[in-house]
């Protein structure tokens, strides 16, 4: 235990130091470039180097803590900056002006969209509201890129909890259309409006409703989500009615098993 816990804490002492060079270097570099968007994504890894670290040490620490959900928000923490650090790996191997290189490989969503059902729950908690889950498909698998796939369901589920009203539902399925395997999540907000529906997934598009909790809001994760799923060869859509709750689903391709299990592809 000890030998594993001076492991970690040399990792985070060289990310800091490496992270110290990395932003002197980026204060010297013009905005916007492709240097600066390198030095960015490298400084970004770092932080979040240390974050892991840090959470890592707080696991050993509070490994004997008698409330277990201690541990079940660690591992959360833990698994969300490990799909953050693997977004920004990617952006730091992307050439400037050129499209990230998707990793096509075997999807599970069952077991995907269950870990983002507990994380979810635990801040969902704070405003009484509860996230039911359930699944018409045994094992609904698709072919698509895994780090992709989370960032897209964690936008949905992160919005549904920020927009619904304290003591509502939230309710998440999983279904089957031939080859396509869908996946929705269905709040019970205050709906969105036809005429707002019209441009929902444009970039930087803010709606009428506003987080219920005080949430930060960028107007920029819809936008993304549609582009991220288009480009896995999939589709994503919006069923709202004012003063109803909306309903966000996307679907991707079901995986074949005569397909190649990985690959990867320059989508642009």
């Amino acid at each position: 235990m000890s030998q594993t816990k001076d492991k970690i804490i040399s990792g985070i002492l060289k990310a800091r130091s490496e992270l110290e060079e990395v932003l002197y270097e980026l204060e010297k570099l013009p905005v916007s470039t492709g240097s600066s968007v390198r030095f960015t994504a490298h400084a970004l890894n770092n932080f979040l180097s240390v974050t892991m670290g840090t959470v890592q040490l707080l696991q050993i620490s509070l490994a004997d803590h008698p409330d277990p959900q201690v541990k079940k928000w660690l591992k959360g923490l833990l698994r969300t900056t490990g799909l953050m650090a693997e977004t920004v790996d990617k952006l730091m191997d992307t050439p400037v002006n050129r499209e990230v290189r998707l990793h096509f490989e075997k999807v599970d969503m069952l077991s995907m969209v269950h870990r983002f059902c507990h994380y979810y729950q635990s801040i969902a908690d704070r405003k009484r509201i509860r996230i039911r889950f359930e699944s018409e498909v045994e094992h609904p698998l698709v072919r698509a890129d895994r780090v992709i796939v989370a960032t897209v369901l964690d936008n949905l589920v992160s919005n549904a909890v920020k927009y619904s009203m304290p003591g509502k539902e939230i309710n998440i399925r999983i279904s089957l259309d031939g080859k396509w395997v869908i996946c929705s999540v269905c709040d019970q907000g205050p709906g969105i409006s036809e005429e707002e529906q019209g441009s929902l997934f444009q970039p930087g598009l803010k709606l009428t409703p506003r987080p219920t909790g005080g949430e930060p809001s960028s107007g920029y994760g819809l936008a993304v989500a549609k582009d991220y799923i288009e480009k896995l060869g999939g589709s994503i859509w919006c069923e709202s009615v004012l003063g109803k709750g909306s309903c966000f689903s996307f679907k991707l391709p079901v995986f074949q098993e005569n397909e190649h299990e990985a690959g990867e592809a320059q989508v642009g």
